[in-house]
């Protein structure tokens, strides 16, 4: 088992994903400080409905973008590995230290004409919310057959998919019931993109950063 400082938040991170994160409490302040400066990972779980969600993924300080005098900071974080707490406690200042056991993914057994049509579907979505401004999955780039690397994963970033659904996504550990599973929305949610609403949600919703 690691232990390792944990961030809650109303957020779900990916593995190989990037987000961009404001950080402005002094225990935060200082938990990224220390990570930067032993080169250190910590932990991002779902906060919602004041539950703590066990499965999360380690976080690494990707980038310092802007840094104020007093300490607040602007940060992209990219995921690594997913993980399920064991125990957690919080020391006096507030901070959550855990536990963690990492989480074996399994990316490449699955069946490769799901695969496709899942990804055709996303490209789809992709053309039709942001009009060219994210790039599409190109299946003939070798990343997404790595051990390493999950398609479903990197398609959840952008498709409108909410938290829950996203937790839900983050703690499979088959690349193929992943598949299975933003498949089925990814087929219920096209035929309703024409609602304006419904892009406007799916756009303001996906948070990450476009790699």
């Amino acid at each position: 088992m690691i232990k390792i400082p944990i961030f809650p938040l109303n957020v779900v991170l990916f593995p190989d994903s990037k987000l961009p994160l404001y950080i402005f409490e002094e225990r935060y302040k200082n938990m990224v400080n220390n990570c930067l400066s032993g080169k250190s990972d910590f932990g991002i779980n779902l906060f919602a409905g004041n539950i703590l969600y066990p499965v999360g993924c380690t976080a690494q300080v990707d980038e310092v973008v802007s840094r104020a005098e007093t300490g607040e900071m602007n940060i992209v974080t990219k995921g690594i590995s997913r993980y399920k707490i064991i125990n957690y406690d919080s020391a006096g200042d507030g901070l959550y230290t855990a536990e963690i056991e990492l989480t074996e993914d399994v990316n490449t057994e699955y069946i490769r004409e799901k695969m496709i049509r899942a990804v055709d579907f996303y490209n789809a979505l992709i053309e039709i919310v942001y009009k060219g401004s994210v790039k599409k999955i190109d299946l003939t780039e070798i990343k997404w057959y790595s051990e390493n690397r999950s398609v479903s994963f990197t398609m959840a970033e952008k498709c409108g998919l909410s938290l829950i659904e996203r937790q839900t996504l983050l703690e499979m550990n088959d690349e193929d019931n992943r598949l299975d599973y933003i498949l089925k929305y990814l087929e219920e949610v096209l035929p309703k993109l024409k609602e304006a609403d419904k892009i406007s949600n799916i756009i303001k919703g996906d948070g990450y950063i476009q790699q």
